[in-house]
């Protein structure tokens, strides 16, 4: 009779931490080596645009390097108007801050009052 060995492999204990760190810097890598600011235009002058942004405005630099692209499709300096939203890429560490790209989107919506219009019947809602 022949004897047959079955030899299991285990992983090692650390190899589900290691598919977990692999996981967790996959968006870290993703970003491209470009930081990004995210808010509306406040106004372009003088190749400086400044964005309004939740931690306050921010200008960034541009030049006739800089891509404008709007709905995928390139742009041009007009389409950065007061109110619209963007998002600008600049190189991670950029101490001149200059934009390599401009994404432009729509436009902000106008706030509302918060009062509604039509006809009332001075009743309570039910």
């Amino acid at each position: 009779m022949q004897r047959t060995n079955i030899t299991t492999i285990k992983p090692a204990p650390w190899a589900g931490v290691a598919v977990l760190l692999i996981a967790m810097a996959a968006p870290i890598f993703a970003h491209g080596g470009f930081e990004h600011i995210k808010g509306t235009v406040v106004k372009v002058a003088n190749n400086v645009l400044t964005v309004k942004t939740d931690k306050g405005n921010v200008d960034v630099k541009l030049n006739d390097k800089t891509e404008l692209t709007k709905n995928g499709q390139k742009a041009q300096l007009a389409d950065l108007k007061a109110g619209v939203r963007v998002i600008v890429e600049i190189p991670e560490g950029s101490k001149e801050k200059l934009a390599k790209i401009v994404r432009i989107g729509a436009a902000t919506a106008a706030k509302t009052t918060g009062h509604t219009t039509g006809t009332s019947s001075g009743g309570s809602a039910r």
